[in-house]
Formats: C-alpha cells, structure tokens, sequence
C-alpha cells in the first residue's frame, strides 16, 4: 500500500529540549536540584500520570509541594516546565512539502497540557498537522496499542498506509507491530531517505 499519511513525534523531533534543562528550570522555582526534581517528577512516575491525563497542573504542583517549604505557584511552576522547547526548523520544509504532495499529517505525542499550549503559543507549528493526537486527552501512551490505533483513526486510512516518526526505537517498533511504516528520527536527511525508502521520495525532493 501507498503511504498517505505521516504521523510524527513531537518531542525530539518536531521541537528540541531537554529534560535536564526542565528539572533545573522547575527545581528554581521549587526551591529544590534538578536532581531532586526527577526524582519526585519523573523516577516516582508523576509525569506519565500528567501525560495521561490522570492529574492536572494543580495535582502536579500539589504534589511538588509536599517535598519543599518553598511557595509553588503553579503557572510559574508550569512556564518552567515548558520554557524548553525550540522548533527543529530544518524539519519544516520537509512537512510543507509532505502537504504538497497530499499527505494527511498528524501529530502523536505523549505529553501534557502546558507543553502543548506553549508549543502552541511559541511557534507556527501544530497549524501544519490535520490533528494532532495527545496522551492526555486519550488517557494512554506510546507504545500502548490503543494511542496508535487512535492515530490511524485520525489519519483516516489504513494502518500499512502511514508511517511513523518518534525519536525512540520501542514507540517506532510498537507501531510496526500493528502494521505501520515508520522510522527512528536521527536527523532530517534520514528521514528523507527512509520516506523515499517507503515511497513518498516525491514529497521529498527539493526541499
């Protein structure tokens, strides 16, 4: 089958950051090391409930809270958290040419409400995609089957019909097992070459 829609990542692929660079950027605002930060954010599993949707901004914040004397007020708390991102401008020419060409796109991220809407707010970004698809709002992950099924739903094809771009091998090999296309994005040129591997090598041309 033809490839008619191509679903990417967002983090690492679409936008640059850091994770180190967040946990510092939080832990001034917390009063705590970014090391500190990890460990109560991300090793204690309070960022994949975040990105599913199973506590909000406040939870996260109230969460935090426990851990310092300090005030944590939360859209400080929040703006630190998203103040990361920046665009991977060389990726755009290929995403307007994969438009030209008649490719449905489609955002798959699993992330959570304030990095969407600064993503948003900062750059001319997720206006290029036909949807966008956000583990929050399905209550589920990469590489859980059912956020992929989620995306070729909004892609509105065939499961061999799309192919799939996110930074890491086990999110990539998910979705091949249900039966997409897809490649791990090191670099815009690679993922030239494995389109044109695929067939899309036309929406890939001169860009």
């Amino acid at each position: 089958m033809a490839i008619r829609s191509i679903i990417f990542d967002m983090g690492r692929v679409l936008v640059h950051f850091s994770h180190d660079e967040m946990f510092a950027e939080m832990g001034r605002v917390c009063g705590a090391t970014g090391q500190q930060i990890r460990e109560w954010l991300w090793d204690s599993g309070l960022e994949d409930r975040f990105e599913r949707g199973e506590i909000d901004a406040v939870g996260v914040r109230d969460e935090l809270q426990r851990h310092v004397e300090t005030e944590i007020d939360v859209a400080d708390l929040m703006r630190a958290a998203s103040d990361i991102f920046t665009l991977n401008e060389p990726l755009m020419p290929v995403l307007e040419r994969l438009r030209q060409a008649g490719h449905r796109l489609i955002v798959l991220s699993n992330t959570c409400p304030p990095h969407v809407d600064w993503i948003g707010n900062q750059f001319s970004l997720l206006e290029r995609f036909d949807d966008c698809v956000f583990s929050y709002e399905v209550g589920t992950m990469k590489p859980s089957p059912e956020i992929y099924r989620v995306a070729v739903e909004a892609a509105g094809c065939e499961a061999a019909e799309c192919f799939f771009v996110d930074d890491l091998l086990e999110n990539v090999e998910a979705a091949r097992a249900l039966g997409l296309d897809g490649a791990v994005y090191v670099g815009v040129e690679e993922l030239k070459a494995s389109l044109a591997a695929s067939g899309v090598s036309a929406a890939c041309g001169a860009v």
